[in-house]
């Protein structure tokens, strides 16, 4: 349970960093490019050991790795901006149920049969997205409130989608370290272009709480990853109950530290879809 637990710390720690960084002026660029630097190189020491033989053979997937790293940073540009200004329970809520696109995904695509109660929870995840966005003041907010949790939602159900056809159809259990690695390493090259293309007529300095929290994310985004695949293999659970536990503890631990540690404000219908969510992430997982 220690590696499910991690998971769950580290990944509820990406949107209590990104919401951080608002506070210190942080870019977001340079921000995501330091994470996925950080990010790169623990992927080859940890679950690689720095063996980079796997990228010479058998390397048909390279491709399809370059297509997730590039989506992966551009979804934590819309992840960061959103906890930024929607908040981070909204933001974590909007990741998390993005499952229900994966699940359509799997029954139309590889004919997997759904129960009923899948349905529901198909349901359940929509109308939480929409309850927790909901506020007595709507016509006053910002429309980035909505427009970005919304984003957020579409792009992570087709990102979840397109890890799961890769995973069933393009690679084995051996090269999912490898694949992980590439992505985060993708990830960081195409941050590296957008911050030069930003930076061209600017002179270039160095911002130290940019570069720590920068560091902190990525160790956060490699640990959400490292530990989950920890949990799968060494915590005798079922992978269903794994994933289910993840996501609705992420939910939970996120809406209590944006409570608590950032004031974000909750009003009982936002209540109401936070516990929509985990009951729907429990139907679904």
């Amino acid at each position: 349970m220690i590696y499910l637990l991690a998971s769950i710390i580290s990944s509820a720690a990406i949107y209590v960093i990104f919401r951080w960084a608002k506070n210190y002026n942080c870019k977001l660029n340079a921000l995501i490019t330091m994470n996925y630097l950080v990010a790169t190189v623990l992927g080859f020491g940890f679950l690689l050991r720095f063996n980079i033989q796997p990228f010479f053979e058998n390397n048909h997937w390279l491709p399809y790795g370059v297509i997730l790293g590039i989506m992966y940073i551009l979804m934590f540009f819309l992840i960061g901006t959103s906890s930024q200004k929607a908040g981070i329970t909204v933001t974590t809520l909007a990741n998390k149920l993005s499952l229900v696109f994966p699940v359509f995904f799997s029954l139309f695509w590889f004919n997997e049969q759904i129960t009923t109660l899948k349905y529901f929870g198909i349901a359940g995840a929509f109308a939480a997205v929409l309850l927790t966005l909901y506020k007595k003041d709507i016509k006053k907010t910002n429309r980035f409130y909505f427009v970005l949790p919304i984003a957020i939602f579409l792009g992570s159900g087709f990102i979840d989608s397109f890890i799961k056809y890769v995973q069933a159809l393009q690679i084995n259990d051996q090269l999912s370290a490898a694949y992980s690695s590439f992505v985060f390493f993708t990830a960081f090259i195409f941050g590296v272009l957008i911050t030069f293309s930003k930076s061209i007529n600017r002179k270039p300095t160095l911002h130290t709480p940019t570069l720590l929290l920068g560091a902190l994310l990525g160790m956060a985004n490699f640990g959400s990853l490292y530990f989950i695949l920890q949990a799968l293999n060494r915590s005798n659970l079922e992978s269903s109950l794994v994933f289910a536990l993840n996501n609705m503890m992420v939910v939970a631990l996120s809406a209590l530290l944006g409570f608590f540690i950032f004031k974000e404000k909750l009003n009982r219908l936002n209540i109401a879809g936070i516990v929509l969510a985990i009951l729907s992430l429990y139907i679904l997982l």
